[in-house]
């Protein structure tokens, strides 16, 4: 059994090995429709102020801060149904 298991590790290995560039070589392939000519993309996005992205983050940070109230809310509420009937069942 000794015998031929260095060559059929060899041949795993090249097998491997050719899997490996198959593989590569058909991801550089569909790779290739996806790149760019090496420019970034331009976005439209409005220049702001100072004051207006003041304003632009502090209404950010306060939807933020109550979609944080709404789910302790609703965290606490389940919490709350959760006890009350494990010691409903109790």
């Amino acid at each position: 059994m000794a015998d031929g298991s260095l060559s059929q590790f060899k041949a795993t290995l090249a097998r491997k090995i050719e899997r490996n560039q198959k593989r590569q070589a058909r991801s550089d392939r569909n790779s290739s429709s996806y790149k760019s000519s090496g420019s970034k993309p331009e976005y439209n996005f409005p220049k702001l102020s100072e004051s207006e992205l003041e304003i632009l983050k502090s209404d950010i940070r306060k939807k933020a801060k109550s979609h944080r109230k709404k789910e302790l809310i609703t965290i606490a509420i389940f919490f709350i149904i959760v006890t009350l009937i494990i010691l409903y069942l109790i």
